[in-house]
Formats: C-alpha cells, sequence, structure tokens
C-alpha cells in the first residue's frame, strides 16, 4: 500500500461517516418514507433490490434504530479499519515506532479494541498499565473496563476528531 492509497481510504472513511450522518438526518424528515415511496414506485422493477423496503420505512422505530446503526457502523468500520490500515503502513515503511509515539496511538488502539469487542471495554494487562490516558479532554481509566462505549466516554465527534488526527499524520508526518 502507498502513502496515497492510505490517504484515500481515510478520506472514503470519512465520506462514508458523512453520508451516513446525511442519511440519518434525512431519514428523521416526516415526509422522506413518502418520498421514497412515490420515487421507490417509479423505479423499473429490475432495479428494486428490495421490493418491501417500505415495510421497514414505515416503520419509525425500526427506521430509527436502523439509521442510528448505520451511522455507527461507518465509525466502527473507520475505526477498526484505519487504525489497522495506518498500523500495518508504518510497519511496511519502517515507522512504526514513530506511530506507537503519537499521543493519540494508544487512546485510538484501545478504541479500536472496544469497538472489535461488542463495544465493551476489555482492557488487557498492556492496556491497563498505560492507563489513565487523556487525549483531547477524553480520558480512559480502569473504570471503563467491563463497561460499553458510550457517548459519555467518547462521543462521535471526538471519534471524527481523532480520525482526522490520524489522517493529519499520515498526509504530513508519514514519509
Amino acid at each position: 500500500m502507498t502513502k496515497q492509497e492510505l490517504i484515500g481510504l481515510y478520506q472514503t472513511k470519512m465520506n462514508h461517516i458523512q453520508l451516513c450522518y446525511a442519511s440519518l438526518i434525512l431519514w428523521s424528515h416526516e415526509e422522506m418514507p413518502a418520498f421514497f415511496d412515490k420515487f421507490h414506485n417509479e423505479l423499473d422493477d429490475g432495479i428494486k433490490v428490495f421490493p418491501n423496503a417500505m415495510t421497514l420505512i414505515g416503520d419509525k422505530v425500526g427506521m430509527k434504530i436502523a439509521s442510528e446503526e448505520l451511522y455507527q457502523s461507518s465509525y466502527r468500520s473507520a475505526v477498526k479499519e484505519l487504525f489497522q490500515l495506518t498500523k500495518l503502513y508504518c510497519h511496511q515503511t519502517k515507522q512504526l515506532d514513530d506511530l506507537k509515539s503519537q499521543p493519540w496511538f494508544q487512546f485510538w488502539l484501545i478504541l479500536r479494541n472496544c469497538w472489535s469487542h461488542h463495544m465493551v471495554f476489555n482492557l488487557n494487562p498492556d492496556e491497563k498499565s498505560k492507563l489513565p490516558l487523556t487525549w483531547s479532554g477524553v480520558t480512559l481509566d480502569e473504570s471503563i473496563n467491563g463497561k460499553p462505549l458510550t457517548h459519555g466516554v467518547c462521543s462521535y465527534q471526538k471519534l471524527y476528531e481523532l480520525i482526522e488526527t490520524g489522517q493529519k499524520y499520515v498526509q504530513q508526518d508519514l514519509a
């Protein structure tokens, strides 16, 4: 993988998060189900992959849950995949020590592991030894162990800021 490919992957993941956010907003509008139904009915039957989509779209509770899960999944894939890809790139280019020295590296590692373990912090002994850990005003300490990740622990805005920080690091500091 090249540096440009990694930068492109960061941009793709950030675009995905923004698109999911826009979808969340659009689907919350009260007129969207009727608009979708009208538009969907005008489509050629060969394009209608999910002909019963209106069942979900007409279910306010189901749509709220599905939309929020879509938004959350965009963060889950970005946090997990970009961390691993950045680490792989740094390993391949012999810059791993520099990556590990970044003030946000351990913070991101713990969040990545949380996302990988059903959104619950399962701190290993090495992670515990590095706590408490503060990045951008968010502190992770041993009290999070065994608890789920919530917006009270780390908001979507902070996650996005973390991804942007990783992206700037790749763009500006890596060879």
